[in-house]
């Protein structure tokens, strides 16, 4: 049997063909693909700054997002991961050896054994690791060993099954490593799906402010962001963010500041101002070639804040978001604004990317089973 593909063969290069499904063996699974969503990392992977920085290798066939339905199961893997043929899944895109030392820490989302170089993640490995049929831009996967799964309902619309991995990471980022606690003043800097996920999730914590920046082209976000639950807006380009939030805060500044803007460092510079004593900053905005940025150390030791990076989300943050994509209080389904088929995949990008005037994207999906027409909702 065949999949129909796109594989990525250079920097803004791709291509529309078909690849060898192979066959199920011991503790994998084929998947069907239903559909796959984009995030800000599948523009830097398209531009090339991963291939730049050695995380991936042309030629390979992008989409790390991945929803669908389990096609054929091997025994042993409906057992280990308790699921059926028919089942809808969405998967985790970190691909772990379960025995390193990382892996036994429970950080199995940063193994690196599965491959000495690159990420070892569905969406990235090249067409020569393996069986090649390792991205979501396809009809069907082929899921490997120690794989990670959840269940989503047969209800579950797609244009909500697809956000899972952007509201796992809001969840992640914003709630679970700074440990946000209900009162506490948030800033989110950027409002993508992952800034907007960080709002959603602080508003379940019960965050008793939310500040969120973006540009001036970008006021269609703002206003979800607005509509989501977010206090405050701040328009970057035309505001001081810093000088905005100290007098947000009365001069305190924010418990915790969280960057998911891509590409662009002084986010890390603004985060790294406008974060209270003692607070917490987080970075899981992937800046690609451009991630040198100059900070004052000493205003970081004195004020004793705390910075982390994060790239990923981890199984109970996925939970969380599954939970509540099912419960659905936010009416998510209004993130979703582009359909594309798999011949689509290039406008696909560029849309998200802003590269196509008027699009306004904010959630973008690859829907590999069919070809639907352009679509904004």
């Amino acid at each position: 049997m065949k999949a129909q593909v796109v594989v990525q063969t250079g920097d803004r290069k791709l291509e529309l063909t078909e690849h060898e499904v192979p066959r199920v063996t011991a503790g994998t699974a084929l998947l069907a693909v239903e559909a796959c969503g984009l995030c800000g990392s599948d523009v830097e992977q398209y531009k090339g700054a991963f291939s730049a920085k050695g995380i991936a290798a042309y030629p390979l066939i992008p989409g790390h997002e991945p929803v669908g339905r389990i096609v054929e199961i091997d025994a042993d893997a409906a057992r280990a991961w308790g699921v059926k043929a028919g089942d809808r899944v969405a998967v985790e895109p970190h691909l772990s050896c379960g025995l390193c030392r990382t892996c036994l820490e429970g950080s199995y989302h940063l193994c690196k054994e599965v491959r000495p170089t690159g990420l070892p993640a569905y969406g990235f490995l090249p067409l020569d690791f393996g069986h090649g049929l390792w991205g979501g831009y396809s009809t069907y996967m082929h899921l490997v060993p120690r794989t990670v799964l959840h269940k989503i309902p047969d209800e579950m619309p797609i244009e909500l099954a697809t956000q899972y991995q952007s509201l796992a990471a809001g969840v992640r980022w914003a709630v679970q490593v700074p440990k946000t606690a209900l009162g506490d003043s948030v800033l989110i800097l950027g409002p993508g799906q992952r800034g907007l996920g960080a709002v959603i999730a602080c508003c379940e914590a019960g965050a008793g402010q939310i500040i969120v920046t973006g540009l001036r082209r970008d006021r269609h976000k703002l206003d979800l962001a607005l509509a989501l639950g977010a206090h405050h807006t701040i328009v970057a380009d035309e505001e001081d963010t810093v000088e905005r939030v100290l007098s947000l805060t009365g001069g305190r500044g924010v418990d915790v500041a969280v960057d998911v803007v891509p590409a662009a460092t002084q986010s890390i510079v603004d985060a790294v101002g406008a974060v209270r004593i003692g607070g917490t900053v987080v970075i899981g905005g992937v800046k690609g070639g451009t991630s040198r940025v100059s900070l004052d150390s000493d205003r970081i030791l004195f004020r004793e804040i705390t910075i982390k990076g994060v790239y990923s989300q981890g199984s109970p943050a996925y939970r969380e978001a599954l939970r509540m994509l099912v419960e659905n209080r936010y009416d998510l389904a209004r993130l979703h604004t582009h359909t594309f088929g798999l011949e689509e995949a290039d406008t696909a990008l560029r849309t998200l990317a802003g590269e196509i005037p008027g699009a306004e994207a904010v959630c973008v999906s690859l829907h590999p089973h069919q070809s639907p027409p352009r679509s904004q909702s």
